[in-house]
């Protein structure tokens, strides 16, 4: 009689671990705490079991029917950077994430291009990002919050009927197709996504454990939060979301990235330029 070798138990162990997870993703409904009229917030375990963190996933629901979104950039008042939290403090907003990733010789530039009405964060379009948030509309028979998906629509047609844009790397398109990056090597890290569903609410998105873009976006397709489109703004120790009405206070500090900060021990806000942030109407 042939007996079964202990690794192999083992093997099979973490085979039924793992197919389990799976098989349990997506849950059939999502359990949305309500912070006040018109913001709701949920965290989902990730069907991938990461090995840094507690791969979960924080969403934030905002109904613009109750809330008005705010781009807030350093380079049009004071040129200082501020960690989420501060400058929600500063503008008077209850919840915020980063616009975008930023650099430039001032160091305060978003990568792609950012106006806010009449002042200009960055001019220049980077043609592989394919995605902008447009918010602050000067109709309001408009949607109050779009994310324009530049290569299945045209820019020109939104260009004078926002205020407010902020463009970045396209994770789900317009057709609610997630768009799979090539990457030489396989970049994992914390990160925070701007999305919206598929009933106009707004999506601030958070996960601290670290995952690629493109096993993220599939993950966000299949949990069950009606997503339309999703658009990357920043990964590792920059990633931020900050909410507090006065009666609940969430911080979500990211850490992990792969080969330049590849470990979960940050636990303070990094200071940035640019948030994108809510106020109630």
């Amino acid at each position: 009689m042939k007996f079964i070798k202990p690794h192999t138990i083992l093997i099979l162990i973490l085979f039924c671990f793992v197919y389990q997870s799976f098989a349990e993703y997506p849950p059939k409904a999502i359990q949305w705490k309500t912070i006040e009229k018109g913001l709701y917030l949920s965290e989902l375990k990730a069907p991938k079991i990461t090995r840094i963190g507690d791969s979960k996933i924080t969403i934030l629901k905002i109904d613009p029917k109750y809330f008005s979104f705010q781009l807030v950039a350093a380079s049009e008042y004071d040129s200082l950077q501020r960690t989420v939290k501060e400058w929600c403090e500063l503008k008077g907003m209850i919840a915020a994430i980063n616009a975008g990733m930023y650099g430039g010789k001032s160091r305060i530039s978003n990568v792609g291009f950012m106006k806010n009405s009449n002042h200009i964060n960055n001019p220049d379009f980077k043609e592989n990002y394919k995605a902008i948030a447009a918010f602050n509309p000067v109709d309001e028979t408009l949607p109050p919050f779009k994310i324009i998906d530049t290569e299945n629509e045209n820019w020109e047609n939104y260009k004078d009927k926002y205020l407010s844009f902020s463009q970045s790397m396209r994770m789900i398109d317009s057709q609610t197709k997630p768009m799979l990056w090539k990457q030489k090597r396989k970049m994992r890290s914390s990160m925070v996504v701007l999305g919206t569903d598929k009933k106009g609410n707004v999506l601030f998105i958070f996960t601290r454990s670290p995952f690629t873009p493109n096993e993220f976006s599939k993950i966000l397709l299949k949990a069950p939060i009606q997503i339309q489109t999703a658009m990357y703004l920043e990964g590792g120790p920059e990633s931020s979301l900050y909410l507090n009405n006065g009666e609940t206070v969430v911080e979500k500090i990211g850490s992990y990235v792969s080969r330049t900060f590849a470990h979960d021990k940050n636990k303070e806000f990094r200071k940035m330029p640019n948030v994108i942030g809510i106020k109630r109407k």
